[in-house]
């Protein structure tokens, strides 16, 4: 199958995958716990299948999570699983003769009224509140590192010849960063995660377009189809997560 679809059964997020209208396989994978709290997405790179080896071990770690007890819980839980799926990787890698494996990674973490991103590469958390969206991740990639500097505008690098090589990533012979932002989660928030499969086809200006209305679902074939229809270069995942429930410091629900 070309398409992979999750939907949990509060209505809580929509995730969809597929191999684009290039690529003969699909290296990204994503994972959606609500009742967890976790929601990934990893987009895999390496010869032969080793991308979709290492999205897919990364995955399979993130469903050994259990139901967390508190917020630093799932962090630390999630932190412990991303370094076992760096082992796992590095062993799969070694019985494929050194063969390069590895994976972006982009997670959302809700605990009550608390929420974590947790990235390394380009793939991409968004946060639309208030009929606005920011992206709160950056581009762990080459080209970003140059807009940083000063050294290429936001549009060169839109056309900078390396700008899809990632500077950070869960793999073999990479030491593991994650960087990690956090804060308050608000009645009516939506979250957008996805790979550079659909980033590299639109915009901020056309994602935003998509997230001011509709049910998730929507939203996220919406997207998608974006993507297909301008080329489907690349792999394309999204998962959109509306938070529809927020835990008071009391444990209320409101």
């Amino acid at each position: 199958m070309t398409l992979s679809v999750h939907e949990d059964l509060q209505g809580f997020s929509f995730g969809l995958t597929h191999v684009g209208r290039v690529r003969e396989e699909n290296q990204d994978a994503f994972y959606c716990d609500e009742n967890k709290g976790v929601f990934a997405v990893m987009d895999g790179a390496g010869g032969l299948n080793g991308g979709a080896i290492a999205s897919g071990l990364v995955k399979e770690a993130l469903t050994t999570i259990r139901v967390p007890q508190n917020a630093v819980d799932l962090l630390d839980q999630f932190e412990g699983r991303v370094i076992d799926a760096k082992e796992q990787i590095e062993k799969a890698s070694a019985k494929a003769n050194g063969a390069a494996m590895g994976t972006t990674i982009a997670a959302l973490l809700t605990f009550g009224s608390n929420f974590a991103c947790l990235w390394a590469g380009d793939s991409r958390v968004y946060r639309f509140r208030d009929g606005k969206m920011e992206q709160l991740t950056t581009d762990h990639t080459e080209a970003q590192e140059l807009v940083d500097q000063n050294v290429l505008t936001e549009e060169e690098a839109k056309l900078f010849s390396r700008r899809h090589v990632i500077t950070r990533a869960i793999g073999s012979g990479v030491d593991l960063e994650l960087e990690l932002v956090s804060g308050n989660l608000r009645l009516g928030d939506r979250f957008l995660l996805c790979s550079d499969g659909l980033t590299g086809h639109l915009d901020d200006t056309v994602i935003s377009t998509f997230m001011l209305d509709g049910t998730k679902k929507s939203v996220a074939q919406g997207l998608l189809n974006g993507a297909l229809d301008q080329g489907g270069a690349d792999n394309v995942t999204v998962v959109v997560v509306d938070i529809d429930r927020v835990s008071c410091d009391e444990g209320e629900v409101r």
